[in-house]
């Protein structure tokens, strides 16, 4: 079967974001029960001969380098899955009327590039939107001729050249290899839905939608059917902007997460088989996920994946200067594609550190025998952020310290060093307490003891002789723009949130 797209470029969005839950983790991890019933090979081969394989690596060029992190835990590398979603051409779903018109060309309006960690741990879903500006390579074609590449919308590249032109536009833009492809149509959708027992939805207002179809009063409800549809497929809702329906389908992903697991449906091997059997109707892979064995063992490393480590995100983007109905990708969405080619958890997404050993039962150090009245320190800046050395010095004073001169140092340290002349080392244990994990190094010559402030320095800490009550200010790094602040979505989110 051909995954080419050909046809007119049409505006109107009507491909659902249901594609990895839906027909590759849900089905997958449906699929392992299933596979454990007795005389479950024969419906494997009924499954397995569901699912169309297209294998498009002959087409694929100038390929990012994959990453894989082999770490011995559950999962063994990372993957990165791009799922589509697509009409059939002929389908009953490809001649549903939207607008007055009918659609018959195979198109894709939805793209989710997919993250599994290496270890299994989390599972992040980025949504692309259909009207990302961005450069495709001149992508071979079946027929051997090439596209001429260029500016294009992103969802352009599968009319132009199937599943591979989106892979290898995606590559291009990215630096992510892509493992695996998932190509998704609508048939089955509904079945699915109401194999469920449908999808808890959330509307701040009633709708009445004569293009989709969807009539719904306003709060949360239960969507079965042809509304279910109505509702990932809706542009008349919000801003009628695509950033605002793939908000509302990444709510419905989750919500769908939370009613797979939660309503028995996995221990229903009736409603499992009839799910199973229309969603993998729907499926076009690669090769290497053509088969239920090959989903049931991506399912079986992400079965101890809690639904709150499922994270759901669009691309960080803004409108594009020519165009405000399209948009362009913003500097942030190159940390989001960095983290997923080095298998790093996403911009303020750093996992909490693991708590240490308890620390072993220690003397009690000394008293402090110096007061900090009697103590006069340079402060140097020797690789800190800007202003620290001032911070610091503004910190020390409160304190009763004496700060003789503030410095630019020549040299950079890690967090603080104290150098300090022959026969203060008593005062230097004062300095010390100010500074958590201060380095304490002989300085001969000087006339001072000198506090160099270096990459990570800590800030001023009381220190148990202080001088004076008034508090010492309450101070924050500030924000690195290098760090964007990222809306992500967990499964676990509350629907209406």
């Amino acid at each position: 079967m051909s995954t080419n797209a050909r046809g007119r470029h049409v505006r109107d969005p009507r491909h659902p974001a249901l594609s990895l839950l839906l027909r590759g983790l849900l089905t997958a991890v449906a699929a392992v029960l299933v596979v454990s019933l007795t005389a479950a090979a024969v419906l494997v081969r009924q499954l397995d001969g569901n699912i169309e394989a297209a294998d498009v690596e002959p087409l694929l060029e100038d390929r990012p380098t994959p990453t894989v992190r082999a770490d011995g835990t559950s999962g063994g590398e990372a993957l990165n899955i791009l799922v589509l979603g697509a009409d059939r051409a002929g389908s009953e779903s490809a001649d549903v009327q939207l607008g007055g018109a009918t659609e018959q060309s195979r198109r894709s309006d939805t793209s989710i590039l997919v993250h599994l960690t290496a270890d299994r741990s989390r599972a992040t879903l980025v949504s692309i939107p259909r009207d990302s500006m961005v450069q495709s390579p001149s992508c071979l074609l079946e027929d051997g001729t090439r596209s001429p590449g260029g500016l294009i919308q992103y969802n352009s590249a599968f009319e132009v050249g199937g599943a591979a032109c989106s892979i290898a536009t995606l590559e291009a833009a990215t630096g992510v290899f892509i493992d695996h492809y998932v190509v998704v149509d609508y048939d089955g959708f509904i079945d699915i839905v109401d194999a469920l027992g449908g999808v808890r939805v959330c509307l701040p207002e009633a709708v009445d939608d004569s293009f989709s179809g969807l009539d719904l009063p306003a709060g949360e409800q239960t969507v079965i059917g042809d509304q279910a549809l109505a509702y990932v497929r809706a542009r008349k809702i919000g801003d009628g902007s695509d950033l605002s329906r793939i908000e509302r389908q990444q709510a419905f992903l989750s919500s769908m997460v939370q009613q797979a697991t939660s309503s028995g449906l996995l221990t229903r091997p009736n409603r499992l088989i009839s799910v199973l059997d229309a969603g993998t109707r729907s499926l076009t892979t690669d090769p290497g996920l053509a088969s239920v064995t090959a989903l049931a063992s991506v399912a079986r490393s992400v079965q101890a994946l809690p639904a709150e480590d499922v994270r759901f995100l669009t691309v960080p983007n803004e409108p594009w200067p020519q165009d405000p109905n399209r948009v362009v990708w913003s500097a942030e969405a190159e940390q989001v594609w960095e983290a997923i080619r080095e298998d790093e958890p996403l911009p303020g997404e750093e996992p909490e550190p693991e708590p240490s050993a308890a620390p072993s039962a220690t003397e009690a150090p000394p008293p402090l025998t110096v007061g900090p009245d009697e103590i006069s320190v340079d402060v140097v800046n020797a690789g800190s952020r800007g202003g620290a050395a001032g911070d610091a010095a503004t910190d020390l004073r409160i304190q009763g310290f004496t700060v003789a001169s503030i410095l630019n140092g020549d040299t950079e340290v890690a967090g603080v060093r104290l150098l300090v002349p022959p026969g203060q080392e008593e005062a230097a244990r004062t300095v010390a307490a100010a500074f958590e994990g201060a380095d304490v190094e002989s300085g001969p010559g000087l006339e001072r003891i000198r506090v160099e402030l270096g990459d990570g320095a800590p800030f001023v800490q009381e220190v148990p002789n202080r001088l004076g009550d008034e508090p010492l200010p309450e101070r924050t790094l500030p924000q690195d723009p290098s760090s964007p602040t990222l809306s992500v979505r967990a499964a676990t989110d509350d629907i209406c949130a």
